[in-house]
């Protein structure tokens, strides 16, 4: 969609100068009602050398200066994990949208924060886990809702690489780690779309001489018995995967997380056919043994050149410049946070830890 006559651009201020910027000036470039006018850093040189690279109109030695500029309708929020939410508040006390990195929230009661901020000052808040935005993830939604799949089952999926620098920032104690970094992919898209609380968590993670867990098993039990599984890893050759599973069926996707941008996405769907007799339960020699596959019927769906950070920057818009409803409410991060949060508490006290009741 392109801006009608007259219609103002969604105006977008960087808050620092993260490497995850460029997927975000990329994609506004792209949606035709967005613009970058502004990068803040601490230092003014480091922020006027990358507004130049970058072709950014204004660059400000200070995040203050330009969250007092009104020249900036939304900030995207790119800072380190612990500082999400300090940020974040100032961002919403000077009236701005904010669109914050994952995970939104490291800490106990900081999303309530995050929430009173967004309602006094009347401004949408929103975590940048891209995925959330994007077409796939409504669709996988649609698909469990609807039962095509029966009763949900149960869930599973990794995500992991090699972390090639030895002074990454994720490997920082006040909020690193694989599980931070990249469990809130599978703890998010297990929630948005299974839309079930969870109950309870057991995690388990390897440090390898780390401040941070290098690796993290986890296992989250949601409402209705429906068991989740990932494995998430800073050291391990680059893998991702998902699978839904239920009783009549099962979904796989290729590229679930959608993190990097112009890859193809296919979502598999196998399900019982309905023209398949049913088990035979007579006569001890005739019995089925229930593991016939010659019953099922698979489709495909297929994304081709996804780009889930041009999904979240045009759903920015349409929240915004078209007043519609918030696509993923602070109430549902809430949830991915504390199941996080309990899956640290497991892993650190080797004991099964409730979420919700």
């Amino acid at each position: 969609m392109t801006m009608s006559t007259g219609e103002k651009p969604l105006r977008w201020g960087l808050l620092g100068t993260a490497r995850i910027n460029d997927r975000i000036i990329k994609a506004a470039g792209m949606s035709g009602r967005s613009e970058v006018t502004a990068v803040a850093s601490r230092d003014s040189d480091r922020a006027s050398a990358y507004a130049r690279a970058a072709g950014i109109p204004r660059s400000f030695g200070s995040y203050d200066r330009m969250l007092a500029s009104d020249e900036v309708d939304i900030v995207y929020v790119s800072l380190p994990n612990w500082l999400h939410v300090p940020w974040g508040v100032k961002v919403a006390e000077a009236g701005k949208h904010a669109l914050i990195e994952k995970p939104l929230v490291i800490y106990p009661g900081e999303m309530e924060l995050l929430e009173r901020a967004a309602g006094d000052n009347g401004v949408i808040i929103q975590e940048a886990s891209m995925m959330r935005f994007h077409p796939q993830t409504a669709l996988l939604r649609r698909l469990v809702s609807e039962e095509v799949i029966g009763v949900p089952r149960w869930v599973r999926g990794t995500f992991g690489f090699t972390l090639p620098y030895s002074d990454d920032i994720r490997l920082d104690r006040r909020g690193g780690g694989s599980l931070w970094d990249l469990g809130c992919y599978p703890v998010t898209l297990f929630q948005a779309v299974l839309q079930r609380r969870p109950v309870e968590v057991h995690g388990v993670l390897h440090r390898a001489g780390q401040a941070v867990d290098m690796t993290f098993g986890a296992q989250v039990l949601y409402e209705g018995g429906v068991i989740g599984q990932f494995v998430t890893s800073f050291e391990a050759l680059p893998s991702w995967s998902a699978e839904f599973v239920g009783s009549q069926g099962r979904i796989r996707v290729s590229y679930p997380w959608l993190s990097q941008v112009e890859l193809a996405s296919t979502v598999e769907v196998v399900t019982r056919s309905s023209e398949a007799a049913p088990l035979s339960r007579s006569g001890d020699d005739n019995r089925d043994f229930g593991d016939e596959a010659d019953d099922q019927v698979t489709s495909y769906h297929t994304f081709e050149g996804t780009n889930a950070y041009l999904e979240e920057v045009k759903a920015m818009e349409r929240m915004i410049l078209d007043e519609e409803p918030v696509i993923f409410p602070l109430r549902e991060s809430a949830v991915n946070m504390a199941t996080i949060l309990a899956l640290v508490e497991s892993a650190e006290t080797r004991t099964v830890v409730r979420v919700y009741e």
